[in-house]
C-alpha cells in the first residue's frame, strides 16, 4: 500500500512534470537554449512528426541558428503517468514552425518520456505524429 506521504510525492513530481513540459514548449517558441538545456536529457531522442531525428545537441541549434522556428505552439496535456522515476505525457499541439523559410500550421499528437535526474525532470524522448486536419509533407 501508498502512504499518503508517497501521494503527496507523487502530486509534487506531477505538478513538477506538468510545469517542466509547457516550460519546454515554451522554450523551444523563444528559442532558450538555457533553459531548453536543463530541461533535456543529455540522451533525448526526438523524433518529429516528419520522421526527423534531433539528439540533444542538434535540436537545440536548429533552434538557435533558426533552422527550424517555432513560431507559435498551444499544447494541451491529455494524460500523464508516473511510473517510479519516469514520466510519461501524451498530448496534444497546434504548432506554427518554419523550416527552410517555409511555414506549416500543424496540429499533432504526442508521447513524451521523461526521466527524473539529478533532482529536476528531464525529457529524453519524444515522438510526435501529425492529426488528420495537419497539412502532409
Amino acid at each position: 500500500m501508498m502512504s499518503a506521504a508517497s501521494f503527496a510525492k507523487d502530486d509534487a513530481r506531477t505538478t513538477a512534470l506538468r510545469s517542466s513540459e509547457m516550460t519546454r514548449f515554451e522554450a523551444q517558441v523563444n528559442a532558450n537554449a538555457k533553459v531548453l538545456g536543463s530541461l533535456l536529457d543529455d540522451d533525448l531522442e526526438y523524433t518529429h512528426s516528419n520522421g526527423d531525428l534531433d539528439t540533444k545537441a542538434s535540436f537545440i541549434d536548429s533552434l538557435v541558428t533558426g533552422k527550424r522556428d517555432y513560431v507559435s505552439d498551444t499544447a494541451t496535456i491529455e494524460t500523464l503517468r508516473l511510473f517510479g522515476d519516469v514520466g510519461v505525457i501524451r498530448g496534444k499541439a497546434k504548432v506554427t514552425v518554419a523550416s527552410n523559410g517555409k511555414s506549416q500550421d500543424l496540429h499533432i499528437g504526442y508521447t513524451d518520456i521523461w526521466v527524473w535526474k539529478d533532482g529536476r525532470w528531464q525529457m529524453t524522448a519524444w515522438r510526435s505524429a501529425r492529426l488528420p486536419d495537419s497539412p502532409v509533407k
